[in-house]
């Protein structure tokens, strides 16, 4: 399926987004929270988008075939294709733009869900206005090795060497690839791994835009850039460890925080969830 790289929304209400909520087995706390919550939010739009990172790898649909290598993606990417395709199917239009850790998401992914592919950028009109949507990881210009990564997954000659390979030996280059980017980071400046703000402003003015929405930062929130331009950042997902609350075993029980965007006639709006204090219905 070849995937847009311009979309026009009319009558269609407004549009919702979410991103980087890395379900799968690092964080299996997500999966009942984060489902929760989708049930309710496809419930409130008709047009809903996932700005890449729904998983925290994605190494192939055939990982749908079978329960023994990340059982938890597993498990989170059948629940959550059953509820896109009912939304789907009942006159709910969603899009998928990969991120860097699914871009490995096929046709089968997208036949089982009924969302549309994105391209690595796309321009939304909404509204009279034109918005460029990306995951936001190309921006990160000043993370050279990232970039240099990056390149080399996205290309189609080694993707399609890479599929070709067992299942098993795919998870294990995840995990080791994983395992070098947690360390990588511990040796990276905060700035160097957020987007470059003058190469969002260079990409929003090229491509004639009011402003930017995307994901990967982990640094959710409005920024300005020039002119009036602004660039918005969707929530990410993360279970984060309560010192004060423990669970019936007497260990650290865990609270957890996400959030979405909703782009309205008046421009994006950025809500904030957390669990177990409370769990909002996107309003």
């Amino acid at each position: 399926m070849t995937p847009l790289s311009s979309l026009a929304l009319s009558g269609a209400g407004e549009p919702l987004f979410c991103s980087d909520v890395h379900l799968g087995e690092e964080c299996p706390e997500l999966t009942e929270p984060f489902l929760a919550w989708l049930d309710e939010a496809l419930r409130s739009t008709r047009t809903f988008f996932i700005l890449g990172d729904l998983f925290h790898a994605w190494i192939g649909d055939d990982l749908l075939d079978q329960e023994v290598l990340y059982p938890e993606t597993v498990r989170a990417a059948r629940k959550i294709c059953e509820a896109l395709k009912a939304f789907t199917q009942t006159g709910g239009h969603g899009y998928f733009l990969a991120g860097n850790r699914d871009f490995l998401m096929g046709d089968r992914f997208f036949a089982q869900t009924g969302l549309r592919p994105l391209a690595e950028e796309c321009l939304l009109q909404f509204e009279g206005r034109t918005w460029l949507l990306c995951h936001g990881d190309h921006l990160c210009v000043d993370d050279k090795p990232h970039q240099e990564l990056r390149r080399k997954l996205l290309s189609l000659e080694w993707q399609k060497d890479f599929l070709t390979q067992p299942l098993s030996s795919r998870a294990d280059f995840a995990s080791g690839l994983r395992e070098k980017s947690r360390q990588a980071k511990t040796m990276k400046s905060d700035a160097i791994m957020d987007v470059n703000p003058q190469a969002c402003l260079q990409r929003v003015r090229d491509l004639n835009c009011v402003g930017l929405i995307h994901g990967h930062t982990h640094r959710p929130g409005r920024y300005d850039l020039a002119e009036g331009l602004t660039r918005w950042v969707i929530p990410d997902w993360q279970a984060l460890p309560s010192a004060e609350d423990k669970n019936k075993d007497g260990e650290a029980a865990s609270t957890y925080k996400g959030g979405f965007l909703r782009l309205q006639s008046a421009g994006p709006k950025l809500t904030a969830l957390s669990y177990p204090a409370s769990l909002e219905a996107p309003q």
